[in-house]
């Protein structure tokens, strides 16, 4: 009961800072007004909008495929189905709560109630999220090797968090390998940080934790042998990971070109748009809310005349429109089979 109401409760702080984030935007640009933007999108060239709503729907099936690729390596293939359940419910919990802490989680409870041991469903999820941080260091490097100059456009405090961001993926990477190449050196760093905490009595009841810490390295024990015994499926749903961050920053580009359609900018849009990724992964707000749109808009702002209305609907395609459809179906699923148990008990009386 206290995680439905927390999660109720994070839903709600998230649609305030939503619309607080959108009233400071809109009310910082003199010239935007809601006529502008309705004529604004009115001029848009259909077919470009839809295939942004194209890249918003791909961000969420090919996640769904690198679930479904990491559990079928413990041989629990779901269908595509379930596993849409599973990333939709991972990136609406992932959006509205700080550092994305409830994403997985929330796709455990599903993924376990569908039969996936939790063992296997802690390291599938693990593991995705590892590959996920991954497509963020290939982002990086992409940006600053082939794209430097365009890091020109953004100001310092961008340029602070995009570098920022870049470097804490570096960081959870490093971290993962340690523990899954080397978790007895974690392990003693670990071990050697409670001992001087209960000397201290800064923790007095350490056999719990000591415990957690044996399930812990027995799980990265697990996620090292998963890796080198199945590096090809590990290839497999690192691609798919990379085509879901290349299926929302092409949102971004779709946006672009049904109102301007200059061919010529793309790459330096999509490059643009890889640091708006990099430097939102900085802070930890609820989906990154008013850090992302801030770095949009500062990025864009010598790209377009009017960064404004092509971010209001940018970002309401690529992330709003999707925390809305993940949501709509995660609550869809639970209430299906909320139903579902109440009449097996039913049957069973």
């Amino acid at each position: 009961m206290k995680s439905v109401k927390k999660k109720i409760l994070w839903s709600f702080v998230f649609l305030a800072l939503v619309i607080f984030t959108i009233y400071v935007i809109t009310k910082q640009s003199k010239s935007f007004t809601m006529k502008g933007f309705g004529d604004f999108i009115a001029g848009a060239d259909l077919w470009w909008i839809l295939l942004a709503f194209l890249g918003m729907f791909g961000f969420i099936y090919f996640e769904a495929l690198a679930i479904r690729t990491l559990t079928g390596m413990f041989g629990y293939r779901k269908s595509r189905k379930k596993n849409l359940v599973y990333s939709s419910s991972d990136i609406y919990f992932s959006a509205i709560t700080p550092s994305a802490t409830g994403g997985q989680p929330a796709a455990a409870v599903f993924m376990i109630g569908d039969g996936i041991p939790t063992p296997v469903t802690t390291i599938v999820l693990l593991l995705n999220i590892s590959l996920y941080a991954m497509t963020l260091i290939v982002l990086g490097i992409v940006c600053f090797l082939f794209a430097h100059r365009t890091l020109g456009s953004f100001d310092s405090i961008s340029v602070i968090l995009i570098i920022i961001g870049f470097l804490a993926q570096i960081v959870l990477v490093a971290v993962f390998l340690l523990l899954v190449f080397k978790e007895k050196i974690i392990m003693k760093i670990a071990e050697w940080g409670i001992k001087l905490l209960h000397k201290m009595h800064l923790m007095k009841r350490t056999e719990g934790i000591w415990k957690r810490l044996e399930r812990a390295e027995a799980k990265y024990k697990e996620c090292a042998g998963a890796i080198v015994h199945n590096k090809r499926n590990m290839m497999k749903a690192f691609f798919y990971n990379i085509l879901q961050r290349i299926s929302q920053m092409l949102v971004t580009v779709c946006v672009y070109m049904a109102f301007y359609g200059d061919v010529s900018k793309l790459w330096k849009i999509f490059m643009t748009q890889g640091y708006v990724v990099l430097g939102s992964n900085t802070i930890p707000i609820p989906g990154a809310v008013g850090v992302a749109d801030y770095l949009f808009i500062d990025g864009f702002g010598e790209i377009v005349k009017d960064p404004v209305n092509i971010e209001l609907l940018s970002r309401g395609i690529s992330f709003y429109s999707s925390v809305i459809v993940c949501g709509i179906l995660t609550l869809a699923v639970y209430v299906i089979k909320g139903l579902k148990g109440s009449k097996q008990k039913k049957n069973e009386k």
